[in-house]
């Protein structure tokens, strides 16, 4: 009796794995930051045959014009929103800082979001001091709830990072990104980077990378996107990837993504 209980199980394993899928569905977003200042570079990312997302500085010279190029070229388009670092950085224009009243707050953030069209979201240039501070994210999260539609990307730039947790607290559609691909633009290192931004896809079911409109990393971006399709990784917009993650991690639970059924139908 025992043994038929076995075989009987065993047989049904071997049937339920002989239909499941060989792989799971794998998702992946790589956002560009810091476009709109070099008009040649800019070109070359939107150029590129994939569903990048193109992240651009307010009040660059080229920021309407590459905003919309990217547009018309299905490429999603996010703010990349200056902050106040803990390194003495000089200031980008446009940039949120510590000393600044709610009122100044509020109406630098409006003129920055207004300066690029076509916005989707919204994700942080340095900001390492800034997104430290609940008091502030709080303001950034009020005014982007006001706006409508957008979601927030933290791009980690400190550890101590609590820009994605206020905005899941105000039902902001967020992520964080999980690898910067070219912190280092030397080949050998972005090589590296996008090694293990493919595992961890392979491993989790999904991962968001930043990468730059630096030379070497739009070479390599030109000669090895293709890797993600030969892994059959989809790369899509970072609003798709949200609710993507959305879904996924709802039923795993074990990833700190927010994306509220209302706020997702926005995106």
């Amino acid at each position: 009796m025992y043994s038929q209980v076995r075989i009987i199980s065993l047989s049904f394993v071997l049937s339920f794995l002989s239909q499941a899928p060989a792989h799971a569905e794998k998702y992946a977003s790589i956002i560009i930051d810091d476009v709109g200042n070099n008009l040649d570079y800019g070109n070359e990312i939107i150029a590129l045959p994939a569903a990048l997302t193109i992240a651009i500085l307010p009040n660059t010279i080229y920021a309407k014009d590459l905003a919309r190029l990217a547009t018309k070229h299905q490429k999603e388009v996010m703010l990349h929103l200056p902050m106040q670092s803990v390194e003495h950085h000089e200031h980008s224009p446009g940039a949120l800082d510590l000393h600044m009243t709610r009122a100044e707050f509020s109406r630098q953030l409006l003129s920055d979001l207004n300066a690029v069209p076509y916005i989707r979201g919204v994700n942080n240039h340095m900001g390492s001091l800034l997104t430290r501070h609940p008091g502030h994210m709080a303001w950034l999260m009020d005014e982007l709830s006001r706006r409508g539609n957008l979601y927030f990307v933290d791009s980690k730039t400190s550890s101590q990072s609590i820009a994605d947790k206020i905005a899941s607290e105000h039902h902001i559609p967020n992520l964080s990104r999980d690898f910067f691909l070219d912190a280092d633009d030397s080949e050998r290192s972005i090589r590296n980077q996008f090694s293990r931004f493919i595992k961890q896809i392979n491993r989790r079911g999904f991962a968001l990378a930043i990468a730059h409109p630096y030379p070497n990393t739009i070479q390599f971006l030109q000669d090895h996107l293709h890797e993600l399709t030969e892994q059959g990784i989809h790369l899509i917009p970072v609003s798709d990837l949200i609710q993507t993650v959305s879904h996924i991690t709802s039923q795993r639970g074990d990833y700190n993504a927010a994306c509220t059924r209302a706020t997702c139908t926005g995106l």
